[in-house]
């Protein structure tokens, strides 16, 4: 029988009902989503700062040499610093139940299900997913993949007359990996060295799947992985990924190539406030819970250790 009292009691039964199922939710892993394993997350910033103030590193000059014990001319390293500004925003999400679910629920001893708390989060992750790789162009920022202070090459043509990787041969395409590698490398001195190369879906099926000739079962992607100048120098792995937002992303909206050093130094998201839900509440006949978040867009802050390469 409905009572006066049922709106209070359902909330009392909503309210009881997070306690189980945000600590659920909040563990759970996302692995839809690579923002965590692709660009660096802070999360050190205090819940509430609006901007968080950064510098850009450029190239530095200088080099150590001799000099007398009694001189006093030694050699200072020194670089170019821009500042930045990452501007913080809010957002959120929340998900809700009507009087009638929950005060079935409650009548029947029915445990509420995870479900809906579970879809917001994906929602969140979704979208944070989205701001680093692409930013946010109505708030003007930009992503991983389509930052201006990173320098954009562009793929040579291969034999076969053009640019894109499926008219080149394998070890067309190996090269311009390497060289994009190397141009990072050599144009700091050896001190910047990629880590990791982003591709499209399309590009990294290609080279998953393309055997290197037909009498063999190594396909480009393994030969590029074995061969790439990165694990030749260092005997550590290259990350090859496929992610979305790179099939046009390049100049004249062709494939892009992200080649870049996955280091909080060179390249970071500040996310001071990771998905936060609030206490439920009622509106109307409505039960809602919501969700807020507090996010920045990605800083590359030394763009020396990042390259594009458009025209795959």
């Amino acid at each position: 029988m409905f009572t006066m009292d049922a709106p209070a009691l359902a909330l009392n039964f909503l309210r009881t009902a997070q306690n189980y199922i945000e600590p659920g939710i909040y563990a759970r892993q996302y692995p839809d989503y690579q923002y965590r394993e692709l660009v660096p997350v802070d999360n050190s910033a205090p819940d509430w700062t609006t901007a968080i103030d950064f510098f850009s590193m450029g190239d530095d000059v200088g080099q150590a040499r001799e000099f007398s014990p009694d001189g006093d001319d030694i050699p200072f390293v020194d670089f170019k610093l821009d500042s930045g500004n990452s501007r913080v925003f809010m957002a959120g999400i929340g998900y809700r139940y009507n009087l009638q679910e929950l005060a079935h629920a409650q009548a029947y001893g029915i445990r509420l299900e995870s479900d809906r708390a579970d879809a917001a989060r994906r929602k969140y992750e979704q979208f944070v997913d989205n701001v680093a790789f692409l930013g946010r162009a109505k708030l003007g920022m930009t992503g991983l993949l389509n930052t201006a202070s990173v320098t954009a090459l562009t793929a040579p043509n291969g034999a076969g007359g053009t640019a894109t990787w499926p008219t080149k041969t394998p070890d067309e395409i190996l090269k311009d990996v390497n060289d994009v590698l190397g141009i990072v490398f050599t144009a700091s001195n050896g001190i910047e060295q990629v880590d990791t190369v982003l591709l499209d879906q399309d590009r990294y099926a290609y080279i998953a799947t393309k055997r290197l000739d037909a009498t063999m079962t190594t396909t480009v992607l393994e030969h590029i992985q074995r061969a790439n100048i990165y694990t030749i120098r260092t005997g550590r792995p290259l990350t090859i990924r496929a992610v979305f937002g790179l099939e046009t992303a390049g100049a004249g909206s062709t494939h892009r190539l992200v080649a870049y050093r996955r280091d909080p130094g060179v390249v970071k998201m500040h996310v001071p406030m990771p998905l936060r839900w609030l206490q439920a509440e009622q509106r109307l006949l409505k039960f809602e819970v919501p969700g807020i978040f507090r996010l920045g867009g990605v800083e590359v802050r030394r763009p020396g250790a990042m390259r594009y390469l458009d025209g795959i």
